[in-house]
């Protein structure tokens, strides 16, 4: 198990955090053992058998097997901000439009909801303003896009659903490969120690840019692709960076 502890050393501290007591994730953790002896045992999956295979006891995994893990909440401010740098209409060769803040047409309260409609205009504003998003003209009828994504106040619920879905498809490209997945997911990193404070700097920002850029190639290209579509796609995915600096040597 020592093997795990860089995986459970953060989620602790972030748990312990936000106050969840340890029996709370214990019973979560349950939910997720059953359901990945279901996904392992196939049409195997006896109660029984699943029972072997998590240590839990058949009482749990009855009461549990029927339960979903799965997150299917949609952020909207997320797909309003990527509507808006890549839907028709809302964009020019990429670049967010300013929008009049409402009326019919091209205005921040049309795309707002053309996203989703049993949340305020008003609403989705109101946070796009506070988390620097987007900001107001000077005479405060038009909204511009500040921002190539959408990135939730610290601590908020926003900011955890990002976390949590971020680094669990990381963290199972991962899993993925260590399993030996055909073709393995692509999944790299590189790292120095015996830097200097101003050398991370340079590092840190170099990487930064040039995520950003091929970021934002390839949420045009995606969009365009969807679009040009002619049938329902069926998969999904998502690239992700990220750049972790710290005092320590390990």
């Amino acid at each position: 198990m020592q093997i795990f502890d860089a995986l459970f050393a953060p989620i602790a501290r972030l748990l312990v955090a936000r106050g969840l007591p340890f029996p709370d994730l214990v019973e979560r953790m349950k939910l997720h053992y059953v359901q990945a002896a279901l996904t392992q045992a196939g049409d195997r999956a006896t109660d029984s058998r699943v029972s072997v295979m998590t240590g839990l006891q058949r009482r749990d995994v009855v009461r549990l097997r029927g339960e979903d893990v799965k997150d299917r909440r949609p952020n909207h401010l997320a797909r309003l901000v990527a509507l808006w740098q890549t839907g028709a209409g809302w964009s020019r060769d990429g670049a967010a439009l300013p929008l009049v803040r409402s009326g019919p047409g091209q205005s921040f309260e049309a795309l707002a909801q053309a996203v989703r409609r049993d949340v305020h205009p008003r609403t989705m504003l109101d946070t796009l303003l506070a988390a620097g998003t987007v900001a107001l003209s000077a005479d405060g009828q038009q909204v511009l896009l500040t921002q190539t994504s959408y990135q939730p106040l610290a601590g908020s619920d926003d900011q955890l659903a990002y976390l949590s879905r971020n680094l669990g498809d990381h963290a199972q490209a991962a899993a993925d490969n260590v399993q030996g997945r055909t073709p393995p997911h692509f999944e790299r990193s590189v790292h120095y120690s015996g830097l200097t404070e101003t050398q991370i700097n340079v590092l840190s920002k170099r990487f930064a840019e040039a995520e950003m850029a091929l970021f934002q190639e390839l949420s045009q290209t995606a969009a365009r692709m969807k679009e040009e579509n002619t049938e329902a796609g069926t998969q999904r995915f998502r690239a992700g960076g990220y750049f972790y600096r710290t005092g320590e040597t390990d």
